[in-house]
């Protein structure tokens, strides 16, 4: 399914992420439970302190750098194992920086983690938690069931983005439990994360508000600007409409499925999809290079324009003319 402008932002509101904070101990409800607590060791150097309210100057959480950490080394069997029984971590198979975890605590209660690399951290809103820790800030909501918290780390201010670690976790404090996943993660961040090999060519690294040509850009939507929408995806508008959106992802090899059309783009195989409502809309993927067992590096270019009506040759058109600007600045494999 395409993407939805509209819809995005508000899902991205309420994905709410952000920084890293204070650890405290978390483990299951003995108010319901006859076993023994699971407690979650705080890190040293973690804590509570003034939340930094300027730039975030870290080298180690750039953009740059933060783009070509594997997300699956931050909730790893070995920092899973501090809650409990840990599964090996499951990456998303169409995002280069989510990934999910599992483990189960001492009372047999599941817990899961998912980590998102990039993730809004909006920390203006009603009902969220700010504190800080190493410098950064820490943004915290927990949901009205009291399972679930969204616990994250702030690395970047303008847009604010970050680290989110989405917490749900019935048997014990899901906030406390974020937060300790979290502090693990920065500390690992500040010294040797994982990261993705970085092999010839690929699009882990490649900054995607720098891919297309801004004079293409300019000559298809006029006076628009950049806006960094994950570590992966940047969007260019002039305002909400007309908008252009070019994001790099892994998945199954694109094709000929659910209403696409191939389309030749100097050379290169790619396949069309224009929206399914009345707007003009249009989106164009391709396989940039193959990234491990059946899956690939995608890169993909959507036009969206909620002021005009929906006609597959002029928004295909536009979003064709980007696609090989892209295609001609992106790293060869």
């Amino acid at each position: 399914m395409l993407l939805n402008a509209r819809r995005r932002r508000i899902a991205s509101v309420l994905a709410l992420v952000a920084a890293l904070g204070v650890l405290s101990a978390c483990g299951q409800n003995l108010g319901k439970s006859n076993f023994a607590r699971t407690t979650v060791a705080a890190e040293p150097g973690s804590g509570s302190g003034s939340v930094p309210d300027g730039d975030i100057n870290d080298p180690a959480v750039t953009p740059a750098v933060l783009r070509t950490i594997d997300p699956c080394g931050l909730v790893s069997k070995e920092v899973m194992s501090g809650l409990g029984t840990p599964e090996d971590p499951t990456a998303n198979l169409s995002s280069f920086g989510t990934c999910r975890a599992k483990a189960v605590d001492a009372g047999g209660k599941e817990v899961t983690v998912r980590v998102e690399i990039g993730a809004s951290t909006y920390s203006s809103i009603n009902g969220v938690t700010v504190s800080a820790v190493d410098g950064l800030p820490q943004i915290e909501r927990k949901d009205k069931d009291g399972k679930s918290c969204d616990v994250g780390i702030m690395t970047l201010r303008k847009p604010e983005r970050g680290i989110s670690f989405s917490v749900t976790y019935d048997g014990g404090d899901s906030c406390a439990t974020g937060r300790a996943v979290a502090a693990k993660a920065v500390k690992s961040l500040h010294a040797s994360p994982a990261k993705y090999q970085a092999g010839a060519g690929t699009l882990t690294g490649v900054d995607p508000c720098t891919a297309a040509d801004n004079a293409v850009l300019n000559e298809v939507v006029p006076h628009g600007a950049t806006t960094l929408t994950s570590f992966h995806s940047c969007d260019w508008t002039p305002g909400s409409n007309p908008r252009i959106s070019i994001g790099f992802r892994r998945g199954l090899p694109p094709e000929e499925r659910d209403g696409s059309k191939k389309v030749d783009l100097d050379g290169v195989t790619a396949f069309q999809k224009v929206g399914s409502g009345s707007d003009a809309e249009c989106k164009i993927e391709w396989q940039h290079k193959p990234w491990a067992d059946d899956e690939v590096e995608i890169a993909s270019v959507i036009y969206k324009n909620y002021d005009e009506k929906k006609d597959e040759a002029a928004s295909c058109g536009k979003a064709a003319k980007i696609a090989k600007s892209v295609i001609s600045k992106l790293p060869k494999p």
